[in-house]
């Protein structure tokens, strides 16, 4: 059944994440003299004197659309919960990659262009991962617990 809450906190992944493949900004930066950097799901943009530099990112665009395409699936395997669950942790696991991915492009590529005292922020398409990796959990402790409920149902017949 698509009405069950978990359903709910599963189309919240896949808006969350659709959201940030849209083009919604994970970090950015901006110096004193004008120098800024920006990283997107797909590549990281900075601007030093004048200088635009764009570098593709794809390993996180692709662990992204993959947990896209498995949410999907996952929404509509509700006839079979174990499945769910199996499949509810590997796409935990691949928006925590994308995360740590992004970290890594973060603290290891950008901070240290400009300014590597100033750590930058923070945007919207960050939370939003956030938002989709805890909304994920939550579903994932649902659909445990709906199976949970069957199984004592089972018992007592």
């Amino acid at each position: 059944m698509i009405q069950r809450p978990q359903s709910i906190f599963l189309l919240i992944v896949v808006i969350a994440e659709i959201l940030v493949i849209a083009g919604w900004p994970l970090w950015t930066k901006t110096g004193m003299s004008g120098e800024t950097a920006q990283v997107f799901i797909s590549e990281w943009t900075s601007q030093i004197q004048g200088k635009a530099h764009v570098e593709a990112n794809y390993i996180p665009l692709i662990l992204l659309l993959i947990s896209v395409a498995l949410t999907a699936y996952i929404l509509f395997q509700f006839k079979n919960r174990m499945r769910q669950m199996a499949l509810g942790l590997v796409n935990s696991m691949l928006i925590a990659a994308t995360m740590g991915y992004s970290f890594y492009t973060i603290y290891k590529k950008t901070i240290p262009l400009f300014n590597p005292e100033m750590q930058g922020a923070y945007d919207l398409g960050f939370y939003a991962l956030i938002v989709a990796l805890l909304a994920n959990m939550i579903a994932n402790r649902l659909i445990r617990k709906d199976e949970m409920l069957v199984q004592s149902s089972n018992r007592m017949r």
